[in-house]
């Protein structure tokens, strides 16, 4: 089996591609979603955090408070980097989990998208890249429109995260013009005839 990342930074338009590729038959774990579910799911976690950065990051009902943790650590690189050594490892086990039963299950591929992809310690586990790839204008553009950001506070995500904006052979242009299907066939091709 192989498992495959689907990168790109924050407003690629990686999760159009995780769309398209379950409508297909593919399965994808989102790191995104699943870290927010460990994350609210794991003692370990919470109890890493409430040391690293105080009762405010969990809530009453036992939840993270993400918006708390995001105005700690997207202006603070050391915040972060102590957040990501928290989170990371227990996602890191959750995907090893993932990719263990889609492998009993029979599939060939599956796909990780992730925007921090060497961030999250998960490169070893990854055969392959594909690279979203969006101009910045328009990934700023999407960021602010989706999550009601300032632009500031959306360059200053982009700057958190290392540069995804390579172009590979397996790289996919989400730019609002270029077809996105067509470009994943190819992928797909491509990776079929390397087995």
């Amino acid at each position: 089996m192989k498992v495959i990342a689907l990168t790109g930074g924050i407003g690629s338009g990686k999760s159009v591609v995780s769309s398209i590729l379950r409508i297909m038959g593919y399965v994808v774990y989102d790191c995104d979603s699943q870290a927010k579910k460990v994350m609210d799911s794991s003692e370990k976690i919470k109890r890493g955090l409430l040391d690293a950065f105080g009762y405010d990051c969990v809530d009453k009902d036992g939840l993270i408070n993400r918006k708390y943790l995001g105005k700690v650590v997207f202006d603070n690189p050391k915040a972060l980097s102590t957040l990501n050594g928290i989170v990371h490892p227990e996602v890191r086990k959750d995907l090893q989990e993932w990719t263990r039963i889609k492998k009993e299950e029979g599939n060939s591929y599956v796909f990780v998208e992730t925007a921090i992809l060497k961030e999250s310690n998960l490169k070893d586990m990854i055969d392959l890249e594909w690279n979203v790839y969006a101009p910045i204008g328009l990934r700023i553009q999407r960021v602010m429109k989706r999550n009601n950001l300032s632009e500031v506070d959306v360059r200053a995500r982009i700057k958190s995260q290392s540069s995804t904006d390579d172009m590979t052979e397996f790289s996919i242009i989400n730019d609002g013009v270029t077809a996105i299907l067509p470009q994943i066939e190819r992928n797909l091709k491509l990776i079929q005839h390397d087995r």
